[in-house]
């Protein structure tokens, strides 16, 4: 039977040795797979392990009540895969990347709560004309790639790589442990994004249409810029276009 941590994850999964390897024929699909501890030197599930590590996959290393819960068929042998939702790219190879300093040079546009597919797209498509590498979104209460989000994109959502992350907050507090410099969009009298100076490393952050920032997430910001607007006659820029002018202000006041 399956558990009830299994039937509320969302993610798909493939489990036993037949299946795992199955999956591994295109390590692309596979996020990190969750091998059983008194397992690991298990004749059985050697090939999954080389496989994995001549593949750059993350092993987990759990004991038996921890893959237990991980599992929804109750017949996982001792392992399971976290496959990869199509067309995201897998937050354990980023962090991968990350550890292995292949993120140097790189800028990140974290999305904290954004709706609307259009204005999904319309980002992607500046993002990927501005030099963004990774775009970061949260797995709940956020857009994702959709048919309409693609559309609006005019296809360059294929050209990024797109992470889903459980917290935002949580990815920036981790990421800053990288030397990347947390910059938070806000209107209001911040420093211009004229006038600022970005550092090597920038994790861009936009806020919802609706709410801007959340509280937890500017707790985790490093500083705040503005776009300067008339005020008199404009009192805010769609969340895109905000987007759009402060990818392209990173990437002309880029110190690197």
């Amino acid at each position: 039977m399956p558990s009830k941590t299994a039937k509320m994850r969302k993610d798909p999964t493939s489990e036993g040795r037949r299946s795992v390897m199955e999956s591994l024929k295109d390590p692309s699909r596979v996020e990190r797979v969750s091998v059983r501890l008194d397992l690991r030197n298990s004749d059985s599930l050697q090939n999954i392990i080389l496989r994995c590590e001549d593949n750059d996959i993350p092993l987990d290393y759990i004991d038996e009540n921890s893959i237990n819960k991980l599992s929804y068929t109750g017949k996982h042998q001792g392992v399971i895969a976290h496959l990869v939702s199509a067309g995201y790219f897998p937050e354990a190879k980023f962090w991968s990347l990350a550890e292995k300093e292949r993120l140097l040079g790189m800028n990140l546009l974290v999305l904290d709560g954004i709706q609307d597919p259009q204005n999904f797209g319309a980002m992607a498509r500046s993002a990927l004309a501005l030099g963004i590498h990774y775009i970061i979104i949260p797995k709940k209460r956020s857009v994702g790639i959709t048919a309409g989000a693609i559309r609006a994109s005019a296809g360059a959502i294929h050209g990024l790589s797109i992470v889903r992350v459980a917290n935002i907050s949580n990815f920036l507090a981790r990421i800053k442990k990288y030397s990347f410099w947390i910059v938070g969009l806000k209107s209001g009298s911040y420093k211009s994004i004229r006038e600022h100076k970005f550092s090597e490393r920038v994790a861009l952050v936009i806020g919802s249409e609706h709410k801007g920032l959340s509280g937890t997430v500017e707790k985790e910001v490093d500083i705040f810029v503005s776009i300067p607007i008339n005020i008199e006659k404009i009192d805010s820029l769609n969340a895109s276009v905000a987007a759009s002018i402060a990818m392209f202000e990173l990437d002309r006041n880029s110190s690197y």
